[in-house]
């Protein structure tokens, strides 16, 4: 399945990636090289549970700041 992927981190990156259907976000984190810890996943503007499976829309992965 094709889906189109902006990583917003200090730029904006924008891929379009071909996953297999069974993927889950968690999975796609992993095959971009992206610590599921610290990013949120969104799906048309929503945050989606990493454990849920991959539908053919676009997504943006935001790096989450934190600090003290």
């Amino acid at each position: 399945m094709k889906i189109k992927v902006k990583i917003l981190s200090g730029g904006v990156k924008e891929q379009n990636l071909d996953v297999p259907s069974a993927s889950t976000y968690e999975e796609l984190l992993e095959s971009l090289h992206i610590n599921p810890e610290i990013v949120l996943v969104f799906r048309g503007g929503n945050p989606v549970p990493l454990d849920e499976k991959v539908t053919p829309e676009n997504i943006d992965i935001l790096r989450v700041v934190t600090g003290g």
